[in-house]
């Protein structure tokens, strides 16, 4: 074994003995000094099979995890995509049917949704509830409004 020495200091390790030099040259002490090794791989060894499959097996669950939210997440927006662009055609044939109250069903041009007016007379006269329904992609959107009816 190489003898290690330590730079200003008075230590120094030979042959598995730590040597603490004295004040004297002849006044030293060798102290009996096991070297444990730490970690039992060889340096550059790499990593055993257990190791790999435990990494793979968390990094696996952690990949589904995060596919599983974004899939999860993704859906919920289109969901509330769809349910706002409904509402937003709810309120133009709203709109319509204010100016011009008169029952009707149909669908919109460019997209996969189909409308249903109603015109229900109140008791009050001269006052008609006007009702718009816009269905499509498994959902139903539907707005209500009170609208005095012109006079004829």
């Amino acid at each position: 074994m190489k003898d290690t020495y330590f730079k200003n200091s008075r230590f120094k390790i030979q042959d598995s003995k730590l040597r603490i030099q004295g004040s004297t040259p002849g006044n030293s002490i060798i102290l009996n000094f096991e070297f444990s090794i730490l970690n039992s791989r060889k340096a550059g060894a790499g990593f055993t099979l257990l190791e790999i499959m435990i990494a793979l097996a968390v990094i696996g669950m952690t990949l589904v995890t995060v596919l599983h939210t974004v899939n999860y997440h993704t859906s919920i927006s289109n969901e509330n995509a769809a349910v706002t662009q409904m509402t937003q055609l709810a309120k133009e044939k709203l709109f319509e049917l204010e100016t011009n109250p008169a029952s009707s069903s149909g669908s919109f041009e460019g997209a996969d949704f189909t409308y249903e007016n109603v015109i229900t007379e109140t008791e009050i006269p001269g006052i008609v509830e006007v009702k718009t329904t816009v269905k499509g992609q498994g959902k139903e959107v539907a707005l209500r409004e009170l609208v005095i009816r012109k006079a004829d």
